[in-house]
């Protein structure tokens, strides 16, 4: 592009307002965005998958009579886990469903670190307390 506002071919430049929708870039940006979905999805089915393992892992521990009272708190480490990753997948949703929006309407796309560093933050935080736990659990044998 010139500074005169043309390219190599003498045309003017279109806004990207007027550009046609339906591109090859068009498709691959919507498809890569669609592919981002998944894979928060992913991560948040995983942290329900894990949570409920932590919940129940108490109980049966209790049943195997490895433990008399299975393993405090377990329910409820169990629970954050699991919200965790429903809270994932709605902020998943949530940010697929604005740039698409954006997109499809050539506008700028919003971008929002802050939920993705919030929700990064606390897994970190989750994962330590599950360290801590496992270690004092282990202490108590």
């Amino acid at each position: 592009m010139s500074t005169n506002g043309t390219d190599a071919n003498g045309e003017r430049d279109r806004p990207a307002a007027a550009q046609p929708f339906g591109s090859l870039q068009d498709a691959a940006a919507i498809q890569a965005n669609e592919r981002t979905l998944l894979a928060w999805i992913r991560t948040g089915l995983s942290l329900i998958t894990f949570g409920f393992v932590i919940a129940r892992l108490g109980v049966w521990i209790r049943i195997l009579g490895d433990a008399g009272e299975g393993i405090p708190g377990s329910a409820w480490l169990g629970a954050v886990f699991v919200l965790m990753g429903a809270v994932l997948d709605a902020i998943g949703i949530t940010r697929y469903v604005r740039f698409h929006r954006a997109f499809v309407r050539h506008q700028p796309v919003p971008i929002n670190v802050t939920a993705v560093l919030a929700i990064a933050g606390a897994i970190a935080m989750l994962g330590a307390l599950l360290g801590a736990f496992v270690i004092l659990s282990l202490r108590s044998r």
